[in-house]
């Protein structure tokens, strides 16, 4: 195993971090975006490129499906009691 790895070049596993550091990156600015835990979904950014980016995107914008808080008119996630930006109940 360990001769297998010391045959990817240098310059590949400097791309693949690369890829993984900004995968999760952008997951952990995203995520707060979306009323989610940044540090969750950012670690799990850093673990596989691009099935967790996918599965991220699903998650965030499929399955989770936004709607406008009543007060403010910003877009939140439709579980939401309180709105993240205004703090303002939902649903009275």
């Amino acid at each position: 195993m360990i001769e297998e790895l010391s045959v990817i070049p240098w310059w590949a596993w400097l791309f693949i971090i690369t890829l993984l550091t900004a995968q999760g990156l952008w997951i952990f600015n995203d995520a707060p975006k979306r009323g989610m835990n940044r540090w969750i979904w950012g670690l799990f950014g850093l673990l596989n490129s691009p099935t967790n980016l996918v599965i991220y995107l699903l998650v965030s914008r499929v399955i989770l499906k936004a709607t406008l808080c009543e007060s403010c008119g910003k877009k939140i996630s439709g579980n939401f009691t309180y709105c993240p930006h205004c703090g303002e109940k939902q649903g009275e």
